[in-house]
């Protein structure tokens, strides 16, 4: 390509695939997912940035997938199989329910028609074997999951707890029907990207810190977790009191018992570098902090106040891939230690506009003190749209916000883009709900809370608003040298 990551300033969208518009209930990797590369290389931007991919479990969160390794099997585009996916009553909200019952209804059917239609293909067959470090212990615990009408693995017949059980006849085409499923995401994924490099445009994923308790990472390789004797977590995962929470932020991941990791040469972490860096062009680490130390909460708790920080291995996990694109979450409380891990191997951080109207000149968010070497977001998958954030603001925050753009209330949205494309950090990363200047009903995720979270999506009059824009950013692309 005529430019390269981190030399040349550039801008880019951030969308996860389910906020994609459609008539299947959920974004895909279908028809829509190439118009949107259309559209960003129309517009002169280089980067998508995605949400993680992999499968989800309760309360639907990317970030709590139940296979670290493994691709959504919502993302499929399934009329591209020959095979009517369920329809949403409401293209505006994701329908989790809908493709969750659909999914359990069909997998068997999967394990038969498509598995046989593609047993014996050689890419089929490569597949397998490229793979087989993780997807026949995803596609098990996936059957077993399935069988057990959705549980956690932990309410299960303990004969099921260790991967090396032996699988009921009964879950063989359950078992196969994941396989088929896991080659066919990848087929249309990697499919999907190479179009988005031929047009230029590259894919930012994002890593988790760490898989859901009831993930298929857990459940075949406990020894990689700090769990008791009854394989129940005696730590779980959070951070202290922070912007988003005064009582903090208890995920309820397990933690990892690095002692171990480092036994076994950090076998499970390289591996899970090795295959995001397969599906994406550049890793986002998210919750970077947690390779340096991690906060590390009872089992038992109630909140994420009653916590302490303790040491991760971030250096050896990070050592061999020196040389490859990442860009480090820094948010919140960094400290000394962590940003030397992130200087030793030269990741560029975040800086969040929402973040730098705090009252002091010196917020190292304000656009006067921003760095080239950062990757700008007018808010995360985590913010408020920037319009329901200026709504939601003390009055205060709002007249703060007014006199340093020199704006009224009208000209909020686009005086940030445009602030955003002018900044000097080398990647300016705008969200689709505030190109179309949409208010908190358009909010991804609110951390802490569980409801409506992960569900809003594009509908196809937005899509068009957006596609609408892009002479205009072409136009910015074009003035800021992007």
């Amino acid at each position: 390509m005529g430019w390269q990551w981190n030399e040349e300033r550039a801008a880019g969208v951030i969308l996860h695939i389910s906020s994609l518009p459609g008539s299947a209930g959920i974004g895909n990797f279908g028809e829509t997912a190439y118009r949107f590369i259309d559209f960003l290389s129309s517009a002169g931007m280089h980067y998508w940035q995605v949400c993680p991919l992999g499968p989800t479990g309760y309360g639907d969160s990317p970030y709590q997938p139940i296979a670290s390794f493994a691709l959504n099997p919502y993302f499929i585009d399934y009329e591209a199989i020959g095979t009517a996916p369920p329809v949403s009553s409401n293209a505006a909200v994701v329908n989790f329910c809908g493709w969750y019952q659909w999914l359990q209804e069909q997998i068997p059917f999967f394990g038969t028609t498509l598995y046989e239609r593609i047993r014996k293909k050689e890419t089929f067959q490569s597949f397998l074997k490229h793979h087989h470090y993780w997807l026949e212990n995803y596609a098990k615990f996936a059957a077993l999951k399935y069988h057990f009408n959705g549980q956690e693995w932990h309410q299960w017949d303990p004969i099921f707890w260790n991967k090396s059980c032996a699988l009921p006849e009964s879950l063989t085409s359950v078992f196969n029907g994941y396989l088929a499923l896991q080659y066919t995401a990848h087929e249309q994924w990697f499919r999907l990207k190479k179009y988005a490099n031929d047009h230029q445009v590259q894919i930012i994923g994002d890593l988790p810190m760490f898989p859901g308790y009831d993930s298929a990472d857990v459940w075949a390789n406990p020894q990689n977790f700090q769990l008791n004797r009854q394989r129940c977590p005696q730590y779980v995962a959070g951070v202290p009191p922070d912007y988003f929470s005064s009582t903090g932020q208890l995920w309820g991941n397990p933690v990892y018992d690095w002692a171990f990791l480092k036994s076994d040469h950090y076998r499970w972490w390289h591996q899970r570098l090795e295959r995001n860096f397969e599906l994406f062009d550049i890793v986002r680490l998210d919750h970077f902090r947690g390779l340096d130390r991690f906060w590390k909460i009872p089992a038992n708790a109630s909140d994420a106040i009653r916590g302490n920080w303790a040491k991760a291995h971030g250096t050896e996990v990070l050592r061999p891939f020196l040389n490859q694109p990442m860009i480090a979450e820094d948010l919140g409380d960094i400290d000394a230690s962590a940003a030397q891990l992130k200087a030793k191997f030269r990741l560029p951080g975040m800086s969040v506009l929402q973040f730098a109207f705090s009252g002091d000149p010196k917020n190292h968010y304000l656009p006067h003190n921003l760095e080239r070497h950062n990757v700008l977001y007018l808010g995360t998958h985590d913010n408020d749209t920037l319009l329901g954030w200026y709504q939601h603001c003390d009055e205060a925050t709002r007249d703060q916000v007014r006199q340093y753009f020199g704006i009224d209330d009208t000209q909020l949205t686009w005086k940030w883009v445009t602030e955003a494309y002018r900044a000097p950090c080398f990647l300016a990363m705008l969200s689709v709900q505030d190109l179309l200047k949409l208010s908190s009903e358009a909010r991804l995720n609110t951390p802490g809370t569980i409801g409506r979270n992960w569900q809003w999506r594009m509908t196809p009059e937005q899509f068009d608003q957006l596609i609408a824009l892009t002479p205009e950013l072409r136009t910015y692309q074009q003035r800021y040298d992007r």
